[in-house]
């Protein structure tokens, strides 16, 4: 027990679980869903992704804030919303289930679907770095614009219905910048990818332009609409 105290401190175990349970299944079948677009066509990789990310959400949103990317807590740590325990386990436990899902799906799927790491690659990805970075950037900022409008704002129209608006922007960012990038919008799911197939290639952009934007929307948010609402201390939100 002094161990578990150790690591986990005030955040409960079972946050950390649903954060990596969660990711791993969004890894997995909106992985799969990205792989199905290669023979069925884009709208299935958007859709698949979105209504994916929304039941998961709902299923993970009352455990640990159903989080489930590291780019969303990144917004949460930038603007005071969550403690620096709770965001390494946090961020810890989305990176290695987005590596055990991506990993299931590999072994899962039979070679020819196989040609894409799921949502690590599009048609810019190797010659425009900084089209890919920029179009990640904006992509990841519209996700994590719309889960602090949805989710932290008191004020806010969506109310229980916020899982499904998150879902709704994963799926309108795949639709947009899918083709382009692959739609990654999570450095989870771009770190899980080139973890099971063993190639980095340019994840690092992936990785940096989703933490940005995230950071940046989060930022962005705060400042602007929630300037007057101070977030609980620092111990509350880690209890």
């Amino acid at each position: 027990k002094g161990a578990m105290d150790a690591m986990f401190g005030n955040v409960p175990p079972a946050c950390v679980a649903a954060e990596f349970l969660g990711t791993l299944l969004f890894q997995f079948f909106g992985g799969a869903c990205s792989a199905n677009s290669i023979q069925s066509g884009l709208p299935v990789a958007a859709l698949g992704n979105g209504l994916c990310l929304a039941v998961i959400v709902y299923s993970t949103a009352g455990i640990s804030g159903g989080h489930l990317n590291p780019a969303v807590s990144a917004g949460f740590i930038a603007t005071g919303r969550l403690g620096m325990r709770r965001f390494v386990l946090y961020v810890t436990a989305q990176l290695l289930g987005a590596c055990a899902g991506a990993a299931m799906l590999r072994v899962c799927l039979p070679p020819g679907f196989l040609g894409t790491p799921f949502v690590t690659e599009g048609s810019l990805t190797a010659a425009h770095p900084l089209q890919v970075f920029m179009l990640e950037f904006i992509a990841t900022f519209a996700l994590v614009y719309v889960v602090f409008a949805t989710a932290v704002d008191r004020a806010g129209a969506a109310k229980n219905a916020a899982p499904l608006t998150i879902g709704l922007t994963v799926t309108a960012g795949v639709f947009a910048v899918g083709p382009f990038t692959g739609g990654a919008i999570n450095p989870a799911r771009t770190v899980g990818a080139a973890i099971a197939f063993w190639t980095v290639g340019n994840s690092g952009i992936y990785v940096a332009a989703t933490l940005a934007g995230g950071i940046c929307a989060g930022k962005a948010y705060d400042m602007i609409f929630l300037w007057d609402v101070q977030p609980s201390q620092v111990e509350e939100r880690d209890e």
